[in-house]
């Protein structure tokens, strides 16, 4: 704080809204525009933190931003990108955020870059898939049959792709 405190206050800013979206009774949804800024404050802590083991990109389609999902979705996603890409590898990985409409739904991905088996002594620890399965669960939840989620693994990266309808 001492070094930079221009960087620590901006990262004081952005826990504070953090902890504010996740204390507040959001109602059952949000817009995407919202999920986007909330990630970008979440991905700014991770910057400080990680430094440029963590690159990151960005493109954001402004045609999908009135999505509507539920509160606090895109987060979690992020976060495992972060915590299954970033945090095990030497290198550090990429991660990229991308919407899109594409007539009336909106495409989300997160993707990250999976880190390099060659320097692991032992096995990599996998998730148990339960953030996956909450950010399903809450989809069909808000769009029932109208949302498409899949989640895996594409040659060297792990890909989460949503799907939502857009209200006009």
């Amino acid at each position: 704080m001492r070094e930079e405190p221009a960087k620590a206050e901006a990262m004081l800013e952005d826990l504070s809204e953090l902890f504010r979206h996740a204390l507040a009774d959001a109602g059952e949804s949000v817009t995407l525009a919202d999920e986007i800024a909330l990630a970008e404050r979440y991905l700014a802590i991770e910057q400080v933190r990680f430094g440029e083991r963590l690159r990151i990109r960005w493109d954001i389609d402004p045609a999908a931003n009135g999505a509507r999902l539920p509160p606090l979705l895109l987060q979690p996603l992020v976060e495992n990108a972060v915590k299954h890409g970033v945090e095990p590898s030497p290198e550090g990985a990429k991660i990229r955020i991308r919407t899109e409409r594409r007539g009336g739904m909106a495409v989300i991905e997160v993707v990250n870059s999976l880190p390099p088996l060659r320097w692991a002594d032992e096995p990599l620890p996998r998730g148990h898939g339960i953030a996956l399965a909450n950010v399903r669960d809450r989809l069909h939840l808000l769009h029932d049959v109208q949302a498409q989620f899949s989640a895996g693994m594409e040659q060297k990266a792990y890909r989460v792709r949503i799907a939502i309808p857009v209200q006009a």
